[in-house]
C-alpha cells in the first residue's frame, strides 16, 4: 500500500464522492478511481459502495478509515516536525477530554492555547470514555484526559488533580435525603441513573470499586444515560440520583436546581490525568500541549473555579516515552 492510497481513501469517504474528492485532491477522477481498484485488490476486500448517489463505506471500509485517519495524520505531524527547528513549537495537537471533564477544562484550555502556543492548531475532541483508548492507540489522538483505566503496557499515564465523588438529587425531590453527609444506605437506597458499563470508567466502575471495597454491593439502576447533559436532566426531573464529580454539575448546585451530597465511603473520588500512547513519538507541539493542559487543570482547581478538585502532590511534566516496538 501506497501513503497516496490512505489520503485518497480518507477524502473519498470524508467527501462521499469520487469526483468531489478528485476536485479537493487536484488528481483525476479516473486515477483516484484505479488507487482505490488497485488499494481494494491488494486487500482482497470491497472498501466503497459505489452508486449514482456517490460513494459509502462498506464495514470493511469503515475499519479501513479508522486507520488510514491515524496515518496521515502521523504523516503530517512528521513531516511538520522535521520541517520546523528544534525549538519551534507548531504544528497540530489532538486532545480528546470525555464528557465529565470537557464542560471544566474545555474553554479555559482553548483560551490558554490560543495565547500561549498561537502557532498550534488544537483540536479538542470531546469523547465518550469507550473510545479514547482505541483513538490514542490507532493515533488520531495524541493526548487524552482520563483516569488510569487505560492498558498500561500501551498507555502513559501521568496525573494531575484528584476529583471528589458526591451524591446528586432534584432539588424539587418527593422524598428528599437528609442535608449533609450521606451514609453508604442512604445513599444506595434508591436506584441511580448512571451511565451505562461500556462508558463508566471515570465514574460508574470507580464507584462499583469502592462499593466493592468496603464490602457492599454494586449500585442499583434506575436508568443508563451515555450523555452527561441528558443524564443531569434527568436526576433534576425526578428520575432518580447519581453519582458524579461535584465540578461537573457545580452550575446545577449553585442554581439551587440540584442538591449534592458527600457520601461516607473511602475512595469516593477519582484521579485524573494525561494519557499519552507509549508507540508513538512525542514533537515539541505535543509535549508543550500536554504541559499546558496540566497548568490549566491545576491552575483551575488551585483557583476554586474547578470544585472538589485537588492538584496532585507531585509535579505532572509532560509524557514522554521512547517509541518502542509492538
Amino acid at each position: 500500500m501506497e501513503l497516496r492510497q490512505f489520503k485518497y481513501f480518507v477524502a473519498i469517504a470524508d467527501c462521499g464522492s469520487l469526483s468531489r474528492a478528485a476536485q479537493q485532491l487536484y488528481v483525476a477522477q479516473s486515477a483516484l478511481s484505479k488507487q482505490m481498484a488497485e488499494l481494494e485488490a491488494e486487500l482482497q476486500t470491497q472498501l466503497l459502495l459505489r452508486s449514482r448517489n456517490g460513494v459509502a463505506m462498506t464495514e470493511a471500509g469503515k475499519i479501513f478509515y479508522e486507520y488510514a485517519q491515524g496515518i496521515t495524520k502521523q504523516v503530517n505531524d512528521a513531516r511538520a516536525a522535521v520541517h520546523a527547528a528544534a525549538h519551534t513549537v507548531t504544528g497540530t495537537v489532538v486532545a480528546a477530554l470525555p464528557q465529565s471533564v470537557s464542560p471544566m477544562i474545555a474553554l479555559p484550555l482553548m483560551r490558554a492555547a490560543a495565547r500561549r502556543y498561537p502557532e498550534v492548531v488544537l483540536h479538542l475532541n470531546e469523547e465518550l470514555t469507550g473510545n479514547m483508548a482505541d483513538q490514542l492507540l490507532r493515533g488520531r489522538v495524541d493526548v487524552a484526559v482520563f483516569s488510569p483505566t487505560m492498558p498500561k503496557e500501551d498507555i502513559a499515564f501521568t496525573p494531575v488533580i484528584e476529583e471528589d465523588f458526591v451524591l446528586l438529587e432534584s432539588a424539587q425531590s418527593a422524598q428528599p435525603l437528609p442535608p449533609g453527609e450521606l451514609s453508604v444506605a442512604q445513599a444506595m437506597a434508591r436506584p441511580l441513573v448512571w451511565p451505562a458499563n461500556a462508558h463508566g470508567h471515570c465514574t460508574r466502575w470507580l464507584v462499583d470499586a469502592a462499593l466493592e471495597a468496603a464490602g457492599h454491593p454494586p449500585a442499583r439502576v434506575a436508568a443508563e444515560i451515555n450523555s452527561v447533559y441528558t443524564l443531569k436532566a434527568a436526576v433534576e426531573a425526578g428520575l432518580g440520583p447519581t453519582i458524579m464529580p461535584l465540578g461537573l454539575a457545580q452550575r446545577e448546585v449553585s442554581e439551587g436546581r440540584l442538591i449534592a451530597h458527600r457520601v461516607a465511603l473511602p475512595a469516593m473520588h477519582r484521579v485524573l490525568g494525561l494519557c499519552v500512547s507509549v508507540h508513538l513519538p512525542t514533537s515539541n507541539a505535543k509535549r508543550a500541549m500536554c504541559n499546558l493542559i496540566a497548568e490549566v487543570m491545576r491552575g483551575l482547581a488551585d483557583s476554586g473555579e474547578w470544585e472538589g478538585a485537588r492538584a496532585t502532590p507531585a509535579p505532572a511534566p509532560a509524557p514522554a516515552r521512547p517509541v518502542t516496538a509492538r
